[in-house]
Formats: structure tokens, sequence, C-alpha cells
């Protein structure tokens, strides 16, 4: 009897584990099936073998500028909207106002994934086809994230369930990403600009502000985008923002007096304290970037 006992209450026990894996698969599963579903509906964005070949034609100004105003434009007015309406969201103590915030963000993501998804002009640059394809990724999870999370009386409970969803984690990863496809596909037209001017990041280690100052601007900002992949910094303003507050607190004194060495440090302080704001590039351009080579892109010039 006790061993019949045992027995049943093993596979009880069994079934039981056996019901909680496949719960926490399908789980999981989900983000990557939002993510393929994506992947399958443009793979004519790579070709047959998933990779395109760079020729000498690749990374010309006009297909950064039409990839600017194309997808990078629609989707950093995305997550401008998104980081706004999740701060509104935070403040919130209305479950109908918190409701509707999370049904926006859905509908935001999928009108400007509509955006994104209008033209595919970048066949012949291999990291702008792979950056479009990453930021149609990451508007795709964004949607699936707001519509999946229940909105309660709490708006602070809702956008912390928000940012913590595993929707949500990928969506920005794979923005970072499409970011990073981005700032390097402006690093390869550089170097066919100026010798001196690298055509590829290289590995990130910490960098000192020595190394950092003989840094040609398209690489700095390049760099920053890895970093804040790595990172997942997620913030409103661009690369080139960050870039702009390092330089200037280390032209103006403030890293030295406030005991900092290196880059990443630097970033860290910054951001924990809120420090970098959208148009933070465009106070210093002038300054500190008057003859560096630049696209002629918007976010540099206006």
């Amino acid at each position: 009897m006790n061993s019949r006992n045992s027995r049943t209450q093993m596979l009880y026990t069994l079934g039981f584990l056996f019901f909680l894996i496949c719960a926490f698969a399908a789980f999981f599963t989900g983000v990557k099936v939002g993510a393929d579903k994506t992947e399958a509906k443009y793979a004519h964005l790579t070709d047959a073998e998933g990779a395109l070949e760079e020729f000498s034609g690749s990374y010309q100004q006009q297909d950064l500028v039409a990839f600017y105003h194309n997808v990078f434009l629609p989707y950093r007015e995305f997550k401008r909207n998104w980081n706004n309406e999740v701060d509104n969201l935070a403040r919130s103590t209305d479950a109908r106002t918190n409701a509707a915030s999370l049904k926006n963000l859905s509908l935001l993501a999928d009108k400007q994934y509509d955006k994104v998804s209008k033209d595919s002009l970048f066949t012949s640059s291999p990291l702008l086809s792979q950056s479009q394809l990453n930021i149609l990724k990451s508007l795709t999870l964004f949607s699936q994230a707001s519509s999946k999370v229940t909105a309660g009386t709490s708006g602070s409970e809702t956008a912390k369930a928000l940012k913590n969803d595993n929707f949500t984690a990928s969506a920005i990863k794979f923005g970072l990403l499409g970011q990073k496809d981005f700032y390097e596909s402006m690093l390869k037209w550089g170097s066919k600009t100026s010798s001196s001017i690298p055509a590829e990041t290289g590995a990130i280690k910490t960098l000192s502000f020595v190394a950092w100052k003989r840094m040609p601007l398209l690489l700095k900002n390049s760099t920053v985008a890895n970093i804040m992949l790595n990172r997942k910094i997620y913030g409103a303003y661009d690369p080139q923002d960050i870039t702009a507050k390092i330089d200037d607190m280390i032209y103006s004194g403030t890293a030295s007096s406030l005991g900092l060495k290196d880059v990443q440090s630097s970033i860290t302080l910054l951001i924990s304290t809120g420090a970098v704001q959208e148009q933070d590039f465009m106070k210093w351009r002038e300054q500190y970037y008057g003859k560096e080579v630049m696209p002629q892109l918007p976010f540099f010039y206006e």
C-alpha cells in the first residue's frame, strides 16, 4: 500500500514538474515566435543564404539618408513616445488611464511598424538591411508587450510590469541592435570618406580619456551605441548625445574634478543621474565637432 501511494505521489510530482516546464517553455517561446514571425515576413531583406555581401557601392550617403527618414526617424519617434508614456504611466493612479496608456503604446508600435515596413531600400548595405529587420522585430514585440500587460489601479505597478515583461526586454534588445547597426553603417560610410576613420568599431574595452580624445566622432558614436546595447540603455536620446556629454565633461574639467578616468565610468554616472538629454549633441556641435566628418543626417545638423 505504501509502495502504491509513493508511486502515485511520484507520478503527481513528475506530472506537476512537467506542467511547469511546459508553461515556462511556452511563455519564453512566445517572445521568439513574435520575433521570428517578423523575420519570416521580411525575409526578402536578406538574400537566400541569410546574408548580403557588401560591394563598393554600399553605404552611400543617400542610403543613410533614406534609412534615416524611412526607418530610424519613425522608430526614434516611437522610442521617445514610449519613454514619455511609461513615465506618465508610473505617475497615474487611475485604472482606466493606465489601460488607455497601454493601448496607446500598442497602437503606436503598430503605426510605426507600418511606416518602417513600407520600404526596404537597403539591400546593397547589409547593416542597414539588418537594422531595419531588428527595428521591425522591436516594434512587433513592443506591441505585444503593451497588449499582454494588465493595467492595474497603480500606474507605478503597471509601468513596472511593462518594463519587466520579457517581451519588452526583447523589444529593447532588438531596438538597440538596430541602432547599433545604423551607427556602424555610418562608420562604414565614414571610412570611405576619410582614411582616418576605421570601418569597424572593434572590440569594446575600457576606454581611457586619452584614447577617446583621439577617436573620430563616428567611431565614438558607434562605440557608445555598442555600450548602450550591452548595458540595455534605452533612453529617448541618441548615442551622439552621450558622446557630446562625455566630451564636454572632459574638456570642461568636470570629469577630472569628479575623479573619472574612463568613458565607461562616465556613462555609468551620466545615465544613473539622468544627465543625458535629447539634443545634447546640438548644444556642443559647433564647439567640438566643427571639423568632424559626418553624413548629412538631420539629427547632426538641425
